[in-house]
């Protein structure tokens, strides 16, 4: 049936790429979105189009919930359109000829603009989107679709701007959905004080551009307000990402049925497919309902027999990070906890690490430790030095992070807990069921940590525990937040000196790995995600967009 699956995504594909031309042809879509304070988002889209048939272009929005949207304006080669309330799509060329409008459907509206003139254009789309910030419990959340799914005429390439009156931190939480492709990957990231996201491709059949953003609690004053936490909303997107693939399955099928098949095309396609992993660069196949981890109890113990590197591999393989580079910060805290690094004041305000080789690192951990060592010059890593040093040599330390993947693969492969088996178009690797066993023990002591302050039986932490505890929180991308609650139940186990460590590890390490991503991006034409790290996928279920329609017509 997996086979069947990879088939049917191969046809796509294929049939996909050997459309004849289409009339239409969008070269660019980019947008620039200014939010103001009040969460209000003020767009102006820019289109580029080679048009020789049909009468308009129309951008749809669904699912607006709250907001609205307003203050819509067309124009093209200087001219302004005329704006209608209610537009008429049945209308001829002439009749939508400098006319723009709203044209309202059942669970949604189209921005609609009258071609006017065939050939090479440029349209400039302006409107306001009320309340596209949503006030959740614990954090403002932008989530919205961009650009739909299924527009009729795909842009070939696509750039979008999120700002606002203040800079963005680099450590801003960003996701973008559903237009990464294993060829050219389209990511969202931080860059100097705003949001981007691009694809200097044309997006594919299937995909669609959905930003998900965890603003700080009360970044604006919006009046959206929603009883979920962020949580929620980020197991929403990815849900519907989920969903949005095995609905493109289905019209995978009626494509199979009626299209034509490139052999060639498709045996390129499986073998790539196999030959990749969401991590590392194995093909891991787990049992039916392997990772469903929602029922999982507390666990107040350390799972993966204290091994972090194990614990690392669950976290990740079985969906229980949101960040797989958090784990460098785990790293350094077991580092600082064994004497491999020790804390240097440089001055009052300025700190760095102190660099302390000895016998006990494992092989991946030398590698990294020689990377910091090179990246100080003197033994004394300071946070600027690491974040330059990762920002010139940003393959050597992503690449760090598939190789710890890769290496415990290999391990569980020799302890049994994970079966290799060669294929005519590669090797996969079959997941044991027992696995199950240890990550629900990770998801419940995430649980655990999480929820700590709810907990009314709360036993006694001995010192050796909580540091094993705070590098487990760092694993999952919560150690700032164990780290304050421990601290304030806690004051004599976390000190305050001990608290301003945790913070530097955590700032030195999100800082180098933001830096070496976004070098990365800017490298590759945007071929990797930085700031707060992005996430490639279906997409979909988001406020405003939603699959189908757009384009010219």
């Amino acid at each position: 049936m997996q086979k069947l699956k990879y088939l049917l995504i191969s046809f796509i594909l294929f049939i996909v790429n050997s459309h004849l031309v289409l009339a239409n042809d969008i070269k660019s879509i980019n947008m620039d979105i200014y939010l103001d304070n009040n969460g209000d988002a003020h767009i102006t889209e820019t289109w580029v189009a080679n048009l020789t048939s049909g009468t308009e272009g129309y951008k749809p929005y669904y699912n607006l919930g709250n907001s609205t949207i307003k203050d819509f304006k067309v124009s093209f080669k200087g001219k302004d359109f005329t704006f209608n309330d209610y537009w008429n799509p049945n209308a001829s060329f002439e009749e939508k000829k400098y006319q723009a409008g709203f044209n309202y459907i059942s669970d949604g509206v189209e921005l609609c603009f009258g071609i006017s003139e065939y050939g090479s254009n440029t349209y400039i789309l302006k409107y306001t989107i009320t309340n596209f910030i949503t006030k959740a419990s614990d954090a403002d959340i932008l989530y919205w679709t961009l650009i739909p799914h299924e527009l009729s005429d795909k842009p070939e390439h696509f750039y979008i701007k999120v700002y606002s009156d203040f800079a963005y931190e680099d450590s801003l939480d960003v996701w973008g959905f559903g237009y990464g492709s294993q060829s050219n990957e389209g990511y969202a990231y931080v860059y100097d004080g705003y949001i981007e996201m691009s694809k200097e491709a044309e997006l594919d059949s299937d995909e669609k551009v959905v930003l998900l953003v965890k603003f700080p609690k009360d970044t604006f004053n919006s009046i959206n307000f929603s009883e979920n936490n962020f949580d929620d909303f980020y197991d929403m997107a990815m849900e519907n990402a989920t969903n949005y693939h095995e609905q493109g399955l289905i019209w995978g099928v009626v494509l199979y049925i009626i299209g034509s098949i490139s052999f060639i095309v498709m045996m390129v396609f499986i073998a790539n497919y196999f030959s990749q992993n969401r991590y590392g660069t194995k093909r891991l196949k787990f049992g039916k309902g392997a990772k469903n981890l929602k029922d999982a109890p507390y666990f107040r113990d350390i799972p993966c027999e204290k091994d972090i590197f194990k614990a690392y591999w669950i976290a990740c393989e079985y969906n229980l990070v949101k960040n797989n580079t958090d784990f460098l910060g785990a790293i350094l805290l077991k580092w600082l906890r064994d004497g491999n690094v020790e804390n240097d004041k440089l001055d009052e305000k300025n700190k760095a690490l102190k660099l302390v080789k000895s016998d006990n690192l494992t092989p991946l951990e030398s590698e990294l430790f020689t990377m910091m060592m090179e990246a100080s010059a003197d033994g004394i890593l300071e946070k600027d030095e690491f974040t330059k040093w990762c920002r010139k040599n940003y393959k050597n330390i992503l690449d760090w992070f598939n190789k710890v993947i890769d290496s415990v693969t290999d391990n569980y492969v020799i302890e049994g807990l994970i079966m290799k088996e060669e294929k005519t178009l590669g090797v996969v690797y079959y997941v044991s069921d027992k696995m199950k066993e240890e990550a629900l023990k990770m998801a419940g002591l995430k649980k655990f940590l999480n929820e700590f302050s709810l907990i009314e039986d709360r036993r006694a932490i001995e010192v050796k525990l909580w540091e094993e505890y705070l590098m487990y929180a760092q694993i999952f991308g919560i150690a700032k937040k164990v780290a304050k609650e421990f601290k304030r139940l806690y004051p004599d186990v976390l000190t305050d000196e001990y608290y301003d460590d945790i913070i530097f590890i955590h700032m030195i390490s999100y800082e180098g790995v933001s830096a070496a991503s976004v070098a990365k991006t800017r490298a590759e034409s945007y071929s990797a995600g930085g700031g707060g790290f992005s996430s490639s996928g279906g997409g979909g279920g988001s406020f405003g967009g939603g699959s189908g329609g757009g384009g010219f017509r």
